[in-house]
This record gives structure tokens, sequence and C-alpha cells, in this order.
């Protein structure tokens, strides 16, 4: 296919960003990173960094206005972006939020939405210093920036992996794609299990605390958040360390929610934990001489579980270990603006 004849569906959402990443700097003065991690960086400040990153979340696409309290979307979109802070070890210090709004929207709805944003930046002391506001033709979107701050030599990218690394993840995966499902009413269950993981959707929770104890550990060698689900959000510490990687299937961790929810409609709930997105937790790798310094951080499951999911690999691809020992080529099944599905 001739390059003019492409469309972006072609290239999908990954292949999009690839292709516009060449010249996008004009001045290397204190930028240290730019696009590919969770956050560009910039600095140094006195031996500390910046750490800056944006998310829009558009109705239909990322959110269904009718399924979600307004409340609770505002949380959302400030927590995906904490997230980020979080993924690179930072602390989160502003954000700003740029909100285009449908004429027939409520005035409620809206303060409503600015409520849930306020209730998570007050939580983590993080300052609302501005941002943008316009009409919208019919959906409503809403995009936040947030600044953070860490120590230059603290920050963790997604390169920094090596082979022999110890993958890990601070929680359980899945809920989040499990609670999608039930918001469509593509799967169903018990109130109670179905409020436990629309909440897990709906509500997440960033790991700030989390992050910045893993980078001030000096123990890990890359970080990232579970925003794609865990074999896409892997892919790209493999791309960007230029590494591959082995999970073992039976260490995937699953919530009693999850399998439950499984065990109600009959479905594989190790295709959610492996393809399911905006669960938000960190996937961490770790050099084996640190494996035990590490588990000390997290014993007794505090301030968080942690679990051994695998290993970082020199030969390329992502591959699973099933129960029996064989290996099997994953590819990946995950979200995707722009793809074909």
């Amino acid at each position: 296919m001739k390059k003019e004849d492409l469309k972006i569906e072609d290239i999908g959402e990954f292949g999009f960003i690839r292709s516009i990443m060449n010249k996008c700097h004009f001045s290397s003065e204190k930028l240290i990173k730019g696009i590919g991690d969770d956050c560009a960086v910039i600095g140094p400040y006195e031996g500390k960094v910046f750490l800056i990153t944006t998310d829009l979340l558009l109705e239909s696409v990322h959110f269904i206005l009718e399924k979600i309290l307004p409340e609770h979307l505002g949380e959302k979109a400030a927590a995906v972006n904490l997230s980020d802070i979080a993924a690179m070890g930072g602390n989160a210090l502003h954000l700003f939020l740029s909100i285009a709004i449908p004429r027939s929207m409520s005035l409620e709805t809206i303060h409503l939405i600015y409520r849930g944003i306020k209730t998570v930046c007050r939580r983590y002391k993080v300052n609302i210093l501005g941002g943008d506001t316009s009409s919208s033709s019919e959906k409503l979107m809403i995009n936040v920036t947030v600044i953070g701050e860490a120590p230059e030599n603290e920050v963790l990218y997604r390169s920094g992996a090596k082979p022999g690394d110890a993958i890990y993840l601070s929680g359980t995966i899945g809920n989040s794609a499990a609670g999608l499902k039930l918001i469509k009413e593509e799967l169903f269950a018990p109130d109670n299990l179905t409020s436990f993981l629309i909440n897990a959707h709906n509500r997440p929770v960033p790991l700030l605390k989390i992050g910045r104890i893993i980078a001030c550990s000096r123990l890990a060698s890359a970080m990232i958040d579970l925003s794609d689900g865990l074999f896409s959000d892997l892919s790209h510490i493999c791309e960007g360390s230029r590494v591959g990687a082995r999970l073992i299937h039976n260490s995937l961790p699953l919530s009693e929610e999850l399998k439950a929810l499984s065990e109600i409609n009959n479905f594989d709930p190790y295709q959610f934990a492996l393809s399911g997105g905006e669960d938000y937790r960190l996937l961490i790798t770790i050099p084996q001489k640190n494996i035990e310094s590490f588990q000390k951080l997290f014993k007794n499951q505090k301030p968080c579980p942690v679990y051994h999911v695998g290993k970082i690999t020199k030969e390329l691809g992502i591959k699973m270990i099933r129960a029996d020992g064989k290996e099997e080529q994953l590819k990946d099944t995950g979200f995707t603006h722009f793809g074909r599905r």
C-alpha cells in the first residue's frame, strides 16, 4: 500500500505516534525525555526534574456518560493522569483542566465533575491552576495535564529493563475490563460483584505513594502503569528497552471477584488480565540482585501486594509459559485507538 493511501486505522494508535515522533525537538535545552514514555521529563533544576503528562477522555470513547456518576468521571479524569506521574516515580504537583461542554449539559453535572476532580486533587495535594473551556457540538471532552517532579536520579523510564530482570505487578489485574463489560451489560453478576468491578473501572486509584517508594529505593530498572493492558504496556517496556519477556500464566494475579464473574459467565479470566486495560497498576522490572530487597519493601503485602509474573529476556517478543511448561507467542488483543478490531 502506498504511503498516501494509508489511513490511520491501518497503523493504529501506536503506529501513528511513531509516525510523528521525528523532528519534534527543536531545542535540547533542559529536555531529557520527550514522546515515548508516561511523562515528558524536563530539567534538571537543582537536582530535580519536572514530569509532565496529558490525557483526554472523550464521551462514548473513554466513558459512557449515562453509565457513570459525574463525580466519579471527574475523579477518573484526574486519577488516570496522576497514574502517569506515579509510573515514573514522581510527586504530582499541579493540574490543568480543559473541557469542551455540550450546550445542553446541565450546570449541576459540570459542577459534579469538578467536585470529583477536586476530591482527587485534595487527596494528593495537587493544585488546580487553570485550563480552558469550550463549547462542544455534541460530546463531552475532558483533557487534563499534570505537572509533577522527582529527583533526577530516581526517575524510572520504560527503557531501563535488562535481560534477566524479574517482572512484578503491584496488584490484581483484569477487574477494570470486567467492570466495563458489566457497564455495557455484556456480562451479568449479583449486585455486590457488579458494584465492585464497575467501581474498579470507574474509580481507578493512582499509586503515587507506591511509585515513590519504588523510585526512592533505586531497586527497579523500569516501570510503567497499566492503562492499555498487561501485554500492551509490557510491550512498551520491551520496545523501549529492546528486550523481550516471558510471562508465567498461573502467576498472573486475579481477584476473587473476577474469578467469580468468570465462573458465572463462563469466560477465561486470564484473557481479561492479559489484554484488559485501565487497571492502573504498576508494572515493574527488577534486576536479580535487587529482588530480595524489593520484596522486603512489600513485606506482608504492605503497602500493597506485589506479584512476580515473569522475566525479561534477550530474545525479542513476549511469550506465555503455560502450566504444562509450553511456551506460546502472544499477540496483542488489547484496546488501541484507530486500530481495526
